[in-house]
């Protein structure tokens, strides 16, 4: 299984995208995007990338910084690949104007203010990854089976206070 990406390298694709958004944009009009295909779904895969990256977000990471409207970035993806069909341009480009500019700045704030070794080492963020879950459903299916916690302990790393919280 691979190790699910950290919240430092989603932060990193987001900015990333937002950087493409504002060099596909740069010195270009709504009606430059309106007649331009490539630029406007070249913008529009980037914001959607920017929505995905979001939602990929430890629970901790968008809770520690409120600020940012993370359901809104996320939704917004679900909008562009799921109702392209409703899709309007000027709201992409109200997105592109409005959105994109603040948001890149709390994203290069966050990158560069937090300690990501610190972070990497919250007990929150370390519960949220694929591998505790997937020992959780293991120490899960073991107590269930009855075996006791400290032998679960052993088998799966995880403290005995929290086997025994199942």
């Amino acid at each position: 299984m691979r190790e699910p990406l950290k919240d430092k390298t989603r932060l990193e694709h987001i900015l990333m995208a937002a950087d493409n958004v504002a060099r596909y944009t740069d010195g270009k009009t709504f009606n430059d995007m309106q007649a331009d295909d490539m630029m406007c779904y070249a913008v529009v895969y980037n914001i959607m990338s920017i929505g995905e990256a979001a939602y990929h977000l430890s629970k901790a990471f968008r809770k520690e910084h409120p600020e940012t409207e993370w359901d809104i970035i996320v939704k917004m993806r679900n909008v562009l690949a799921h109702d392209y069909y409703k899709l309007k341009i000027q709201t992409v480009w109200e997105v592109v104007q409005s959105n994109i500019p603040p948001l890149r700045e709390q994203i290069t704030r966050y990158l560069s203010e937090t300690d990501w070794d610190e972070w990497e080492k919250n007990d929150v963020v370390i519960k949220e990854t694929a591998v505790h879950k997937s020992l959780i459903q293991t120490a899960l299916r073991m107590k269930n089976d009855g075996v006791d916690a400290k032998q679960i302990s052993r088998y799966t790393g995880l403290p005995i206070d929290e086997i025994e919280a199942l």
